[in-house]
């Protein structure tokens, strides 16, 4: 009788590993930054995709991260509330809202960037310039598929 592989356990699979990464990425972050400048990962998503696209809609910043749109919609509320970004009647089509950044915003980001940063460098920085290209390589391929597989789902 052939023996079988033993099954790999859903954390060491590729996309259990992915999935783990992920989640202590987000306690990395929320460990330090969170509470140092009391910022969430999503708000921090927020602000940081506002800085890189001015004007940007809630739904492209749940298309941009992956985000559930309540997670989303809590993330800029709340950073309404603080004043640091705002919203207004998105000129291209009148119904939806683009987000901008305020002053108060881009201050609370030139605060925390310099933290973002260096727990970026200090996690990345296990790799070596070569993993690191092969990982981004694989992960936007990952991602591009996952994208496919999600849209032909909801057809």
């Amino acid at each position: 009788m052939p023996r079988r592989a033993r099954p790999v356990g859903a954390a060491e699979n590729v996309l259990g590993l992915v999935h783990v990464l992920s989640s202590l990425i987000g306690r990395a972050f929320h460990g330090e930054i969170s509470v140092r400048h009391r910022i969430s990962l999503p708000e921090w998503r927020v602000l940081v995709t506002l800085a890189n696209r001015p004007g940007a809609t809630g739904a492209e910043i749940v298309e941009r991260w992956a985000m559930q749109p309540m997670t989303a919609s809590r993330a800029i509320r709340q950073l309404r509330r603080r004043g640091w970004i705002e919203r207004r009647v998105n000129a291209a089509d009148r119904r939806s809202f683009a987000l901008w950044l305020t002053e108060r915003g881009r201050a609370a980001l030139r605060r925390a960037g310099p933290h973002a940063g260096r727990r970026y460098d200090e996690l990345v920085g296990t790799l070596s310039a070569r993993e690191l290209a092969a990982l981004q390589r694989a992960l936007l391929k990952l991602t591009q598929r996952a994208k496919q597989l999600a849209g032909a789902r909801r057809r």
